[in-house]
């Protein structure tokens, strides 16, 4: 019982609680940050990088990668016109010379546009069709590993 316990008792208990306060503190602060390493690391595995990455330390010899490089998108209009725009994909700058710097050289490269959906719409006061096509251009990047000397 509280009541009957000295001054010097309660401020012992008081230290006790706040010491376990702070330890659980702590511990729910270390939990956190390992729950956002785990995350980063799976986001760092997931990427291209990481993806280059894990294929070298298996001892892959090649390495294929593929990346969006710019979509199609557009409006289609009721007056027959299209509006087609063209937007660049925004991929980490250099990202194919991390890769290189990952034990890989930079072997083949091809582009592919891949249609998502087209709309043609008939126009209103002439004669003809707007035609508005969605898609996105990959560019497919071939690595070999490179073999480094024997240190």
């Amino acid at each position: 019982m509280a009541l009957f316990k000295s001054q010097e008792e309660r401020e012992q208990e008081a230290r006790e609680r706040a010491e376990r306060e702070r330890q659980h503190a702590d511990w729910v602060r270390r939990q956190e940050e390992a729950a956002r390493k785990a995350e980063a690391d799976l986001a760092f595995a997931e990427s291209p990088l990481g993806r280059a990455r894990q294929a070298h330390a298996r001892g892959d010899r090649l390495f294929q990668i593929e990346l969006e490089v710019s979509q199609l998108t557009g409006v289609d209009s009721m007056f027959g016109s299209a509006e087609n725009e063209i937007t660049r994909s925004r991929t980490e700058p250099d990202l194919l010379g991390r890769i290189e710097d990952e034990g890989w050289h930079l072997e083949h490269v091809g582009y592919v546009f891949v249609e998502t959906g087209s709309t043609s719409t008939n126009a209103m006061f002439s004669t003809g069709q707007g035609t508005v096509t969605r898609g996105v251009v990959t560019g497919v990047y071939l690595f070999r590993r490179v073999e480094r000397p024997a240190s």
